[in-house]
């Protein structure tokens, strides 16, 4: 380990895109999300793809947008308050996207959709269908022991790639995850890491609190880590605003920022062996 990096004392991980590939799996969720409620649920009509990884990434440089499944709704609450049937005519292109999100100051997304767009449809419904969507049938009635109620096809999650092959055990320091992801989806990820013998109590998902960009789930796995100095690895302006409001440890980029940073490296295999915190 660089003699530099001896003073921090945990590493805490984002999962998406730092410790998984889900690239194939979460965009997706929403372009079919997009699709899904403008026929089925507004009655109008798909002339376009309309969502697009450019939108994707756009969403990942506002600091409100963390949670994918709120990309999807607001993207089509936007759509759905244009007053055209057209799902062409209705979607922002990514430039649009960009321009909306460059006059949006903060980070709940909530009150904000509901305050600017009058076609915004229900949060819940959204929400519901892209968390079927991700699961699939199967893997859904396996986990919430009920079918599926809007979605029958086969589950994104099968699409997603681990990013490591080290074992969480096999880290110089203590391991977290602070991931947006809900406790059930994180199993799926667990298990695709091999990581399922990892202590309950070192990961904080959406379900245990407030998420990025609060510094919650950095501070609560700190204290149950017993770190005072954590490093945190991420791939959005959401985890890099989170760690800047923790006010201590380092932040580590992975990835292609979309600012200019001076720590960065392309994936989190690299960062972990140039750091030297593989054993």
């Amino acid at each position: 380990m660089r003699k530099s990096e001896q003073k921090y004392d945990a590493l805490i991980f984002d999962m998406d895109g730092v410790l998984i590939d889900s690239t194939l799996s979460y965009p997706m969720v929403i372009r079919i999300a997009i699709q899904w409620c403008w026929r089925h649920l507004l009655g109008n009509i798909i002339d376009c793809t309309a969502f697009s990884y450019d939108h994707f990434y756009i969403s990942k440089t506002h600091p409100a947008f963390n949670d994918d499944y709120d990309i999807a709704w607001a993207l089509i609450s936007i759509a759905a308050s244009r007053g055209t049937k057209s799902l062409k005519e209705a979607f922002p292109t990514p430039d649009q996207w960009r321009a909306i999100l460059q006059n949006f100051r903060g980070d709940d997304s909530v009150s904000w959709v509901y305050a600017n767009f009058s076609g915004a449809i229900p949060r819940n419904i959204v929400r519901q269908l892209c968390e079927e969507i991700y699961f699939g049938k199967d893997e859904y009635f396996s986990v919430n022991d009920k079918a599926p109620i809007l979605y029958k096809g086969r589950g994104l999650w099968r699409r997603e790639k681990p990013l490591i092959d080290a074992h969480w055990k096999n880290f110089s320091l203590p391991v977290g995850i602070f991931t947006g992801r809900s406790w059930k989806e994180c199993l799926l990820g667990l298990k695709l890491l091999g990581w399922e013998d990892i202590s309950r109590d070192r990961i904080f998902t959406l379900d245990d609190g407030a998420p990025k960009p609060s510094p919650e789930g950095l501070k609560v796995l700190s204290t149950r880590i017993g770190a005072q100095n954590p490093i945190f690895f991420g791939d959005t302006h959401s985890d890099m605003e989170a760690a800047k409001r923790l006010g201590k440890g380092k932040f580590i980029y992975v990835g292609k920022p979309a600012e200019n940073l001076d720590t960065y490296f392309r994936d989190t295999k690299t960062a972990l062996r140039e750091l030297g915190f593989i054993v």
